[in-house]
This record gives structure tokens, C-alpha cells and sequence, in this order.
């Protein structure tokens, strides 16, 4: 997975590797929530949990910590879950409201008896990646606080509505990616091209097998089919060349 830009460096060490030592270390050093790191005491309703994902895939990735509650001081409760939401409920759930592209994982993390301090307690991590390609994610559908087609962005700590200059900054984050909108339409018509070159190069090869066995190509010199086919060949690799980019 992957992040847009990282403020502090434990919490991009849990990210590539979350592991329940590097969670536990997160909670040591009390790192607090920031635009890329939320807490939450228990699971909300599963569709708003979608808005948060949304907003911290155009906002450079990010997670959700649950079993985390915070005081009125601002100080962080790691009183961990009552349980533990099912992956296959989650999941249901937000394709519904999250394109297939945006990359999200869960993580659970039960701690024993080795860990004193969080013996018995249990967290679920959530994971989104952030991709320029995929800028600006859309809302697919209306739910509940959500609305559809709306972009959502992080604020500091909240999951918003993205305002012009925000969306702005979207858009011109993609538009540097170069990155087409219609890949599959285009990828399409390249296999396509593709495929009449690579047809039309076995024709040639099949003319010229035939012609050799009645001797004809041993007395001639057919110039002409030797650019035709180096033209060939040339146009089959810059076709392959094109469709390689299109799926990195």
C-alpha cells in the first residue's frame, strides 16, 4: 500500500508493515489523530464509514484505528473492540459506495498475556491507499450522510464535502499523472490494432514460404516486402510498448 506523504515516521513503518508491535508503539507514543490517523471507540454505521474512506483516498491515504476512545482532556483510551466486525458484512457494505479501484484493508489485532497493558483487548485497523490515477474519487451512491457523486477530502480530523479550490487541487493532481480516464476503451482499441499487425505479418510470412518453395525467392529480390515487414515489426513493438504503460 501506499501513501501520499508521511508526518510521522512510526506511523509510516505501521502502515508498510502493520503489525501488533508497531500498533502498540502508535499507542505508546501517543501520537494523536492527524488528517492521515483517526480513532474511533466503536464502528459506526458501516455506510459512514465509506465517506472516511473516500475522503482519505484523495486526501494521501491514511488509517482508522477502532477500539480507541478519547476523554474530554483530548487523552486516547485504548480500551480496545466488544467484538469484531466481519469482513464479509464490510465488505457488502462499502462496494457499494467505494469505486473497486480505491485499495482499503482491514487488520485485527487480539493482544495476549505478553502484553500486560493490552492483554484481552482487541483493535481493528483500516488501511486506504491513495493513487493520483484515481483522482478525484466519487461517491458511487446515496446513503445514509452520504450524498452521491460528491467528493469527500479530510479536514484536520473530519471527512468532508471537498470545496472548488480542494476539488481543484484534485483534479490538477490527476491531470499531472497523465493518466487517461478511459483506460479500458483505450486499451481495447490498442489490443485491436494489435492484433491486425501481428495478422497481417503472418500473411506476409505465409507468402513468402510458399514462394520459397517454388524457387522464387532464391532469384528475386523483393525489396519492397523487406520494408513492409521491418514496418511491420517496427509497429507491433511501439504497439506493445504502449499497451506495457497502459497496465502499470
Amino acid at each position: 500500500m501506499s501513501l501520499q506523504k508521511i508526518q510521522h515516521e512510526l506511523f509510516r513503518q505501521f502502515f508498510e508493515k502493520p503489525t501488533r508491535g508497531f500498533l502498540k508503539e502508535i499507542f505508546k507514543d501517543n501520537i494523536g489523530e492527524r488528517d492521515y490517523l483517526d480513532f474511533k471507540a466503536e464502528w459506526p454505521q458501516l455506510e459512514q464509514i465509506s465517506k472516511h474512506i473516500l475522503a482519505l483516498a484523495n486526501s494521501g491515504g491514511g488509517a482508522i484505528i477502532f477500539g480507541v476512545s478519547e476523554d474530554s482532556d483530548g487523552e486516547f483510551d485504548n480500551r480496545g473492540l466488544e467484538k469484531l466486525v466481519d469482513m464479509a458484512v464490510l465488505s457488502k457494505t462499502l462496494k457499494k459506495f467505494i469505486p473497486i479501484q480505491v485499495k482499503y484493508d482491514v487488520f485485527n489485532f487480539v493482544y495476549d498475556e505478553s502484553e500486560p497493558k493490552l492483554a484481552g483487548k482487541r483493535f481493528q485497523v483500516l488501511l486506504v491507499e491513495y493513487s493520483e490515477k484515481l483522482l478525484p474519487v466519487l461517491c458511487l451512491k446515496e446513503g445514509n450522510g452520504l450524498k452521491s457523486s460528491v467528493v469527500y477530502v479530510r479536514d484536520g480530523t473530519q471527512s468532508i464535502v471537498a470545496n472548488r479550490e480542494q476539488l481543484e487541487l484534485l483534479i490538477n493532481a490527476r491531470i499531472e499523472t497523465e493518466y487517461s480516464s478511459t483506460p479500458t476503451l483505450e486499451l481495447g482499441y490498442h489490443l485491436e490494432q494489435l492484433k491486425t499487425l501481428c495478422e497481417q505479418v503472418n500473411l506476409l510470412e505465409q507468402e513468402e514460404f510458399f514462394d520459397s518453395n517454388h524457387g522464387l525467392r532464391g532469384f528475386l529480390d523483393f525489396e519492397g516486402d523487406k520494408i513492409y515487414s521491418s514496418f511491420l515489426y517496427e509497429m507491433i513493438d511501439h504497439k506493445k510498448q504502449t499497451i506495457k504503460k497502459m497496465l502499470q
